[in-house]
């Protein structure tokens, strides 16, 4: 057996790092990409979660007396989820955001719950689960009940 040459060894071994790279890199950034997909999704869905739960606090502090209706304490929830919206700097684009106030009475109580969605458009495509609409929603007891 002859012996190798140290020269020619080392060449060797740097085309077979060569060629394992080429092999794991798609993979890593497959995975890379993936985290990268699912952090923003995250963060969208942190402010969509704060638009609806703020939303509901400023709603249920309001209070329109007697002969109450909703229409007031809907208004104000609504206004404040899309400016938290607009200040987080989540655009509706041209499908337009979905923001959706109900109060409603649940076993004697008055309740506010704010809904908010945006569309969603995915960064890299790479996870086809992802939902096309991102939605938050928080419900809220109010200050304004009815009593008979």
């Amino acid at each position: 057996m002859k012996p190798l040459r140290p020269g020619r060894n080392r060449a060797a071994r740097r085309g077979v790092a060569a060629i394992e790279f080429a092999l794991t890199l798609p993979f890593m950034l497959l995975v890379a990409l993936g985290i990268i997909e699912l952090s923003l999704l995250q963060s969208r869905m942190y402010v969509l979660s704060r638009a609806a739960r703020d939303g509901c606090r400023i709603g249920s502090g309001v209070i329109e007396g007697p002969g109450a209706d909703g229409s007031e304490i809907k208004a104000a929830a609504l206004a404040h989820a899309q400016q938290v919206l607009d200040n987080a700097g989540v655009s509706c684009g041209s499908d337009g955001c979905e923001l959706d106030a109900e109060w409603y009475e649940d076993e004697g109580w008055m309740m506010l719950r704010v809904s908010v969605g945006v569309p969603y458009t995915p960064f890299t495509g790479l996870l086809p689960m992802i939902p096309t609409m991102t939605t938050g929603e928080f419900t809220m007891l109010t200050q304004q009940q009815i009593f008979d």
